[in-house]
């Protein structure tokens, strides 16, 4: 009887002790939530209930997570998968399954990662468990996300809203707002993005969800950031990555760093850019993560090209192709076999330049990126002087409303076919842009004809 009232008590701490931990990782308190799981499990061990064990393994994982530790997090949630089989919990496994597809997805492997959420996925359906298929469907959505799949991506992000919706779980409908807003910025549509961003923000400010604020706060600067408001995009981005540091995420500081180096890059800002770009590229390195490290190669690769330093560059994309290769990074290799392209079009090796443009276009086409077509069709009109091609980037640039990538084209267009009016119009929007570089660019060349 004794023994019995002394497990129940020491059930009844733990019960406390994990709800507390799940709350702590919540609003990002992680070394007490560290502390509590680490006790938590050594009593669990120590009444030998498995039950708890597995609970806070998992528990466990879900803090490596959220701090980017994925050897742990795959440790951990490997073990609570076994305890889990020995119970016969297969809603356990299914939350399990997900996170060790999440560690695979972080680090880029997107096949295996597809496998894991996959075996999640069934195991819930077979269940009937609709909380547990939406975070599923979101981990699916992710990995086609990342291999270029919008569409398909978009298919999974919908139903798993459409559960959230239904279950009222907030926190999780926000992250499928965000997946959404995501996509639509991605085919060009940035007003419904925003629109998605906003409403996840909302949700996540409401619920005192501080981890996933951050994503939304560099989600909403993207936004800006394309549409040409390059400080409020910067202010956003700022605001991201404060939080990201506060609550010891690092895999989320490396794009929001990329991001403010990619403003910085616009305002020709180089060796500022330079240092946000290879702080993203070390944190990414020391994480893991890939996918990440080809994105900052890249960076880093045309802030080189950007200043003439083109062996530099070439070695930085061939540094990110191979990377982006191996993971399967769509979107990467557009982008880099467009660099590719400019670095031997201003070698005045046009043929070869010609063969990235087509590379870099039939990715963009499998991505159904209408930026990625432009900004092609604008590499090709600048090599062979083509007033139509020129022509149909600058409508494909204002269809998906981008300024920049906008004047870009009219002031290319103007110079390579002396086109004054069209200079005079990519002055104009860069002058909107609050872009006086660009602007004294165009006025020094006016001044010396």
């Amino acid at each position: 009887m004794v023994k019995q009232k002394h497990n129940f008590e020491h059930t009844k701490i733990l019960h406390i002790l994990l709800n507390r931990c799940q709350v702590l990782i919540l609003v990002g308190r992680y070394d007490r939530a560290s502390n509590d799981l680490k006790r938590g499990l050594f009593l669990s061990e120590k009444i030998q209930n498995k039950k708890y064990q597995a609970d806070y393994y998992l528990a466990l994982s879900d803090l490596y997570n959220s701090v980017s530790k994925y050897d742990e997090m795959l440790n951990s949630a490997t073990e609570s998968h076994s305890l889990y089989g020995e119970l016969g919990d297969r809603k356990g496994q299914a939350i399990c399954l997900n996170n060790i597809g999440l560690v695979y997805g972080s680090q880029g492997d997107y096949p295996k990662a597809l496998e894991y959420f996959s075996q999640a996925l069934k195991i819930e359906e077979e269940n009937g468990n609709l909380p547990g298929q939406a975070p599923s469907l979101n981990n699916l959505g992710f990995v086609h996300y990342h291999r270029g799949d919008y569409l398909k991506a978009l298919e999974c992000y919908e139903k798993a809203l459409l559960i959230e919706e239904k279950i009222g779980d907030r926190q999780v409908q926000a992250t499928s707002l965000n997946n959404i807003g995501l996509i639509h910025g991605n085919l060009g549509d940035y007003s419904l993005a925003l629109k998605y961003f906003l409403k996840a923000l909302k949700i996540e400010e409401e619920i005192g969800d501080r981890h996933c604020q951050a994503p939304s706060l560099n989600n909403i600067g993207s936004v800006y950031y394309r549409s040409g408001d390059y400080l409020k995009a910067l202010e956003y981005f700022v605001r991201s990555v404060k939080i990201w540091e506060e609550i010891g995420n690092r895999e989320g500081q490396a794009p929001s760093l990329n991001n403010m180096g990619s403003v910085s890059s616009i305002l020709e800002d180089y060796p500022k850019a330079y240092d946000y770009f290879t702080k993203a590229l070390k944190i990414e390195e020391e994480i893991g993560d890939r996918q990440g490290q080809a994105i900052s190669l890249n960076h880093i690769a045309n802030i080189h090209l950007k200043q003439g330093r083109y062996e530099d560059a070439r070695s930085f994309l061939s540094k990110a192709e191979q990377i982006a290769g191996e993971v399967g990074a769509k979107n990467v290799l557009r982008q880099l076999y467009l660099y590719f392209g400019e670095l031997e079009m201003a070698l005045k090796n046009h043929n070869l330049a010609l063969e990235y443009a087509e590379k870099s276009l039939q990715l963009a086409g499998q991505l159904n990126s209408k930026a990625g077509k432009a900004e092609v069709l604008l590499l090709q009109a600048r090599i062979e002087g083509s007033d139509k091609k020129f022509r149909e980037a600058i409508e494909m640039f204002e269809a998906i409303k981008q300024p920049l990538d906008t004047a870009k084209a009219r002031y290319y267009h103007g110079q390579v076919l002396v086109r004054a009016d069209e200079t005079k119009a990519a002055r104009d929007i860069f002058l909107g842009l609050g872009l006086k570089n660009w602007v004294y660019r165009i006025d020094e060349g006016a001044a010396k004809l």
